[in-house]
């Protein structure tokens, strides 16, 4: 009895002393997670000061161009927005999941970390080579995050984003090693200074828009997103929604309005249909949904469809329209993934839609930023979105009529599915399936408040953002109509 008594003191101080160790540990940690996190606001407004400041600025329109690894890298207005959204949305990620992933030794956290500094670097490189390789890289710590910390069908989920990005991805290492042998030389520079055959454009076109079709993604090559969103933890859904997804359209932009110019106005029309159908029918999908993540994860497939439309609309307001429509759903769409996937399956462990009612008598803060991200969502005017989507549709009816009045019905379905989703989960009576839970904490309230403040901010006052934006995008127009 005695030994079994000093066994069971010796297991307590054991255990006291590894609880005491890891809670040293996870202290240290945090302290590291601030530290890159501060580390990371700094870099972005070094450079924001680095573009206003035009001295900088080189002969091609790009900023603190250096080699290193043989490798170019710089930014211009378009690249260093993106950016300065990578490292924005990397804090809110990290700490959308501070409390629940400090108890996996940290390894979420820098798999975050590391996916936020690989986008970031995707947007800073001025070569197809390097884009392709960093553009290849956030697919590792995106896999091990959905098959380490996802959700009960994670497997597959891992699976998809895995096999669809890298067999898609080969056909664009294809285009570009075939640029790579007509002109021992793919920077950005050397390539937009080359004119192009058409039958070059054309093979060139098709095998960069497999890879980036796929990425955007367009319909029908769409199926893999929602399964991805449903099944990946919080942070990796706020990243997904609001920056990889993003890579493909920056992608697009550089390598295929400048340096396939003629090509891109022949298949503009093709293209359009391709987005008007993928704004249309997710649209159309999203309405018959019931899972909150899934309904999300059709929301951003139809609002990069309106993207795609403004961006090959072949006019400087529907090329604007199209960055400020990716920058406004960077900060609307991961809210969302918020409200949806981080407070109410924290608190209840269910995402069906019909599970709950009434969610205002009880946590009114949560209907209060639900109701101001549904509105900034469907595009309602002083948000960013409403910026946006006005120069993509006006862009788009001033290149094709037709094509752009089936886009200004994507606002009314837009309206029609985010509006269903708000006034299931705030309106009604308490449902009895429920119980009473406490609202926004203040973690969630902060992340919530700085999302929604750029937001509201911007949609008032752009020109800080569009004036940037502006001379960045001169170079993407590849005609003008007069």
């Amino acid at each position: 009895m005695l030994n079994l008594m000093m066994l069971n003191t010796l297991g307590m101080m054991s255990m006291m002393g590894l609880t005491k160790k890891r809670m040293l540990w996870m202290k240290a940690n945090k302290n590291m997670m601030s530290k890159s996190m501060l580390l990371l606001c700094m870099m972005s407004l070094y450079m924001v000061m680095n573009e206003l400041n035009s001295m900088n600025m080189n002969d091609y329109g790009y900023l603190r161009v250096m080699n290193m690894l043989n490798m170019d890298y710089g930014y211009d207005g378009m690249g260093l927005m993106f950016m300065m959204l990578t490292m924005y949305l990397g804090v809110m990620s990290m700490m959308s999941n501070w409390e629940n992933m400090m108890n996996k030794r940290g390894t979420y956290m820098m798999l975050l970390m590391l996916l936020v500094m690989l986008m970031g670097l995707n947007f800073m490189c001025l070569d197809l080579m390097s884009f392709y390789m960093f553009f290849e890289s956030t697919l590792m710590p995106l896999y091990l995050m959905m098959g380490m910390y996802g959700g009960s069908n994670k497997n597959k989920a891992a699976y998809y984003v895995l096999i669809y990005t890298l067999c898609s991805s080969l056909f664009m290492l294809l285009s570009m090693m075939l640029m790579y042998v007509m002109y021992n030389n793919v920077d950005y520079v050397t390539m937009n200074s080359k004119m192009m055959s058409m039958e070059l454009q054309s093979v060139l076109l098709m095998g960069l828009m497999m890879g980036l079709g796929v990425k955007t993604p367009l319909v029908p090559v769409h199926t893999w997103l929602p399964t991805v969103h449903s099944e990946s933890p919080l942070g990796g859904s706020m990243l997904l929604a609001g920056m990889v997804l993003k890579l493909a359209m920056y992608g697009m932009m550089r390598m295929l309005l400048s340096n396939m110019s003629e090509m891109s106005l022949l298949y503009a029309p093709m293209l359009y249909v391709m987005g008007m159908m993928t704004m249309m029918y997710s649209s159309l999908v999203t309405l018959s949904q019931t899972d909150l993540k899934v309904i999300m994860a059709y929301s951003s497939i139809s609002h990069l469809g309106v993207c795609m439309l403004g961006m090959f609309a072949n006019n400087l307001l529907g090329i604007i329209g199209s960055l400020i429509l990716c920058l406004a759903h960077g900060f609307v769409s991961p809210a969302l993934f918020i409200l949806m996937g981080g407070v109410l399956y924290d608190r209840y462990h269910n995402r069906v839609l019909f599970y709950y009612q009434g969610l205002t008598q009880f946590m009114p803060l949560f209907a209060v930023y639900l109701v101001f991200f549904s509105f900034s969502n469907t595009g309602t005017p002083l948000s960013y979105n409403f910026i946006g989507e006005f120069l993509c549709i006006t862009g788009a009816i001033i290149s094709n009529p037709t094509i752009g009045i089936f886009t200004a019905l994507s606002v009314l379905l837009s309206a029609c599915y985010q509006m269903k989703l708000t006034n299931k989960l705030t309106s009604g009576t308490f449902s009895k399936y429920l119980h009473v839970t406490y609202d926004l904490l203040y973690r969630e309230n902060f992340i919530l408040f700085f999302l929604a403040l750029p937001t509201l901010v911007l949609g008032i006052v752009p020109n800080f953002i569009n004036n940037i934006l502006y001379l960045s995008s001169n170079a993407l127009i590849y005609s003008i109509v007069i």
